[in-house]
């Protein structure tokens, strides 16, 4: 099977340091380097979870580090 256009998506994977306790900082980073990506043909941008802070020390979201739904 060969792959066409409508089968092929761009994707540009950020790893990139964080900027920490500066919320605003942190999301005109991320709105830089979207555009960034997306100039150089990304039609999908992702960034590690939770890259911009601002979740309230010590939240786990309901679940502990390996710990089981079960």
């Amino acid at each position: 099977m060969t792959a066409t256009r409508q089968d092929v998506v761009t994707v540009a994977a950020i790893q990139v340091a964080p900027t920490f306790f500066d919320r605003k900082s942190a999301v005109e980073k991320v709105c830089r380097l979207t555009e960034e990506a997306a100039e150089k043909g990304a039609e999908l941008v992702v960034f590690p979870e939770a890259y911009v802070g601002g979740y309230p020390w010590g939240l786990a979201f309901g679940t502990g580090v390996g710990g089981r739904s079960e």
